[in-house]
């Protein structure tokens, strides 16, 4: 990812990484929303559950948020380039 932030790129590649640049943010939004949200609300749904059950509900949901995260701002990077 280093590499793709160099000032090296042609300019016809800023498209390229302003969609880059927002996935990435999408990326780090989802993870920063999920994981407040599976530490509160499904750690306290799971509370009388196994903790293995609790634990991997809460990685599930913080990946799901992050994938959903990835998934909007890919779809915002794509209407950019139109």
């Amino acid at each position: 990812m280093a590499q793709s932030l160099s000032s090296r790129h042609p300019a016809g590649l800023t498209v390229e990484r302003q969609q880059l640049r927002l996935e990435k943010v999408g990326v780090i939004a989802g993870f920063l929303v999920g994981l407040p949200f599976a530490l509160a609300e499904v750690s306290h749904q799971l509370a009388d559950a196994p903790e293995w059950l609790s634990a991997a509900a809460i990685v599930l949901t913080v990946a799901g948020a992050t994938r959903l995260g990835l998934l909007v701002a890919s779809a915002l990077a794509r209407r950019i380039a139109r």
